[in-house]
């Protein structure tokens, strides 16, 4: 006969794979008629657009565009002027524990751009590029929780808590920002625009009832000429608050949110020199943690009949530890000439990592510094990479999900090697451990113990080491409130070599 169990329902998200993938796209490009020759190429910058990113049964389709806008100076001329190179990209990785039910949280990332110069109306791009990818699949777990019943048949059972952190919602939602801005006071009219940049950051983002608020702003810096020719750089700030639908019992727990840019323009409006027509298209990633309690059927005995257990795991996660710290890098990009006025400034984020020191787990963050400035002959351009380390003290063997952003724009300025630039880092962290507890699952009644007769009523057993007042019942197969009551007891804290009366049944 097999016991009615009664169950739990749990709805959660399972992490069923997270990889990183890493390619190349590479074109030649002929220099569009409109644009003068090339005498040098001052710098290439990429700007990654997912467009599609798709779960199929063992396997993603991710593709969409890199758009590279590349910086030169025109033959015999002491100004600048750009280019845009456009190239598509398609990936398609096997990951067998995907399917169509699941959701995809993708984070991409350019992590070089080489831009060489084959003649002065042709060049060769190379754009190196990342792709974080986390795939999550909807399921529900059935823990039992007591057995129905059970007291007819001198079943003693013990429930318990789990306490798991669970990943109990995960959504995306796309939305789109439109607007006419205008430059700021003190910047001149803009003749041409050379480049957009295009950041976006999330500074808020909570669970209010059934609904996931987030905000914060996105960042466009304009590189422009001016009617001189001089080149200057503004930024403008568009701030957005956007909703998501987070289910009918959410809770206030850590959510972790990540925006891509699927498509960005910026085009002068009209005949307004200092007026842009902006069109943002962004996809929104949340995922929502928190601490769950499961109720369990922990473990059970039967004093009367032979129980048969079959039991399966249960996944338990625990939160060991999470925060925010800054890191601050400053170096001097040398160069041997002097030089002038600075026009622009970039820290681009290159590959996150980690690794253990001793006890110590150090984050690691990869950084491409780049300064346009005015050089003797023209402008130049000077960059250098570097790794900033962030150590968390004692923090053993378990990795940590890491998330790093530039806290506030570069800043750079004129020394007599060079141009010192200083960033602020902001890195994010989460450590989690799995692990799995054994859950009796199936309980199958079977024969009636046999009665002896010799069998004495009460005897006299020792505490071991480790043992529960439970762990003493259930061996001497009698009942916690029989040997408490039989011993004198007032609490269920037990010691080694503590003497027990326990009562039997004959």
């Amino acid at each position: 006969m097999e016991l009615e169990l009664q169950r739990e329902s749990v709805r959660c998200w399972e992490t069923v794979c997270r990889t990183t993938l890493e390619q190349e796209e590479t074109a030649e490009t002929i220099v569009p008629d409109a644009c003068p020759d090339i005498w040098q190429v001052l710098d290439g910058e990429g700007r990654l657009l997912l467009q599609r990113k798709e779960p199929q049964e063992g396997k993603a389709e991710l593709s969409g565009l890199l758009k590279v806008t590349i910086l030169y100076q025109p033959e015999g001329e002491e100004t600048m002027e750009s280019m845009e190179v456009t190239l598509p990209f398609s990936l398609s990785p096997d990951l067998p524990q995907l399917t169509r039910r699941c959701l995809l949280k993708v984070t991409p990332r350019v992590l070089s751009v080489d831009v060489h110069l084959l003649n002065p109306r042709k060049v060769l791009v190379r754009v190196g590029y990342q792709l974080e990818v986390e795939g999550f699949s909807p399921q529900t777990l059935s823990p039992a929780s007591m057995a129905r019943e059970g007291e007819d048949y001198g079943v003693r059972q013990r429930t318990d808590t789990l306490r798991s952190m669970m990943t109990v919602y995960v959504q995306e939602k796309t939305f789109t920002y439109s607007d006419t801005v205008t430059l700021p006071a003190g910047r001149p009219d803009v003749q041409s625009l050379l480049r957009t940049r295009a950041e976006c950051t999330c500074s808020e983002a909570r669970v209010i009832g059934s609904k996931l608020v987030f905000k914060g702003e996105a960042v466009l810096t304009l590189l422009c000429k001016g009617p001189d020719g001089g080149v200057f750089s503004a930024d403008l700030h568009l701030p957005y608050s956007q909703i998501m639908d987070a289910g009918e019992e959410s809770e206030e727990g850590l959510c972790e949110m990540d925006l891509f840019f699927t498509d960005v323009t910026c085009i002068p409006e009209g005949e307004d020199p200092r007026a842009f027509q902006v069109e943002l298209a962004l996809q929104a990633q949340a995922v929502l943690r928190r601490q769950v309690e499961v109720p369990v059927l922990a473990d059970l005995y039967s004093t009367d009949y032979q129980l048969q257990t079959e039991s399966s795991p249960f996944p338990v996660r625990s939160l060991l530890g999470s925060g925010e710290d800054q890191e601050i890098a400053r170096e001097v990009l040398e160069h041997s000439g002097a030089l002038g006025e600075i026009f622009d400034v970039q820290a681009r984020l290159g590959r996150t990592g980690q690794r253990q020191e001793g006890q110590d787990r150090i984050l690691t963050q990869e950084v491409e510094l780049v300064v346009l400035c005015q050089g003797e002959e023209g402008p130049v351009t000077l960059s250098k990479r570097v790794t900033v380390s962030h150590r968390l003290p004692e923090r053993g063997e378990t990795p940590c999900l890491v998330t790093v952003e530039v806290l506030r724009a570069p800043t750079a300025s004129i020394t007599g090697t060079g141009a010192e630039v200083t960033v602020p880092l902001l890195f994010r962290w989460m450590a989690l451990e799995d692990q799995t507890v054994s859950l009796a699952d199936r309980v199958t009644l079977g024969d009636r113990r046999e009665e002896e007769e010799e069998r004495p009523s009460v005897i006299l057993r020792a505490v071991r080491a480790g043992e529960t007042l439970w762990d003493v019942a259930k061996a001497c197969l009698s009942t916690d409130s029989e040997i408490m009551e039989a011993s004198g007891l007032t609490s269920e804290e037990l010691y080694p070599g503590q003497m027990l009366l326990i009562p039997r049944k004959r």
